[in-house]
């Protein structure tokens, strides 16, 4: 209630508001005198700040989140993220602080911000159990490229909340948790259909049905509603999997395409020879692949087939995902069989 309140909140209301101030601290005319010489004031923004409050119900939920907030999201002020954040590109040219900076302002609990230009995006605890996060700006024409008259609140708005919401969505990967619940193995095994038929389950290192996924995924897709033939997907499939068409059969896309379906990924459109994807079986298609290409495949070759020049390079020359690959081969290669 409060927040559609809040959003009904117009840039007539604000003016009126204003107007009634202004009669009472600026009384130097009259209402006629107003009147006849044309003279009025008009209403300016110079502070802005838009927020959005997540409540807790308990304390000490909101101690543990912050406190992970704070701990890994320092690197929240590099280009890209604020790229992502405030929807402009950053570059050599932009003037004033591209940083995040941590403050204890000995309020009891620390502010984390993130600067762009006149303005900043920052998360702290308030009220004992709200986290809010808040973007400002003291000029919002050269920040944001609008007008500063109070009749731009709606533009203004709609620019703020399309900040304050990827700010939160940079900082996705903390404030999820995700818990195994057998979900992949389930994925992994048989589909027992009503009719008695066994249909073979998802494998996460099958070339063939990885091509289909690949195919899948495609942006050519989205045009078309997500839908598509097998037809269609199967030149894009053969050409995933390194060979030529007559080498991976429609036949072949159709036994694959049925796994999908029957774990729910897929779905059939009634009166027609086109499926469509769905969104979790587009979400699961871009993990198998994932797993598969940056994690699976690179870890074993790592383990089987380890690059001899890999050894002489400087540790400061890797690259940071180079450098978890080789933690995790060393951890495996280590750790005592039991």
């Amino acid at each position: 209630m409060l927040q559609r309140l809040a959003d009904s909140l117009s840039a007539d209301d604000v003016i009126a508001c204003g107007n009634k101030w202004v009669r009472q601290f600026v009384p130097f005319f009259t209402a006629p005198e107003r009147r006849q010489g044309g003279c009025w004031h008009r209403l300016f923004f110079a502070q802005v700040e838009y927020c959005d409050n997540l409540i807790f119900p308990r304390r000490a939920a909101l101690d543990e989140l912050g406190e992970r907030l704070l701990d890994n999201n320092r690197d929240i002020g590099k280009p890209h993220k604020l790229t992502v954040i405030f929807g402009r590109r950053i570059n050599r040219r932009d003037q004033g602080k591209l940083q995040t900076e941590i403050q204890d302002l000995h309020l009891g609990n620390p502010v984390m911000r993130s600067y762009y230009k006149n303005g900043f995006a920052k998360h702290y605890v308030r009220d004992h159990d709200v986290l809010r996060f808040e973007t400002a700006t003291n000029d919002v024409k050269a920040d944001y490229g609008i007008n500063k008259a109070v009749e731009n609140l709606a533009p203004l708005r709609e620019k703020l909340q399309g900040i304050t919401e990827p700010y939160q969505n940079v900082q996705q990967d903390i404030l999820e948790t995700f818990l195994d619940g057998g979900e992949l193995r389930k994925l992994g095994e048989p589909t027992l259909r009503t009719n008695g038929k066994r249909i073979p389950g998802l494998k996460i290192d099958r070339p063939r049905q990885l091509a289909l996924m690949h195919s899948l995924v495609r942006f050519s897709h989205v045009a078309a509603a997500d839908t598509f033939t097998t037809k269609e997907v199967h030149i894009e499939a053969a050409a995933a999997l390194g060979v030529p068409p007559e080498k991976y059969s429609l036949a072949s896309v159709r036994y694959e395409l049925s796994k999908l379906r029957a774990k729910g990924l897929v779905e059939k459109l009634p009166h027609s020879r086109r499926y469509r994807l769905l969104p979790n079986g587009y979400r699961i298609c871009l993990v198998f692949l994932k797993l598969f290409a940056k994690i699976y495949a690179p870890l074993t070759a790592g383990l089987l087939h380890p690059y001899r020049g890999d050894r002489l390079l400087l540790a400061e020359r890797l690259s940071q995902l180079d450098r978890l690959y080789q933690a995790v081969v060393t951890a495996v290669t280590t750790w005592p069989l039991r």
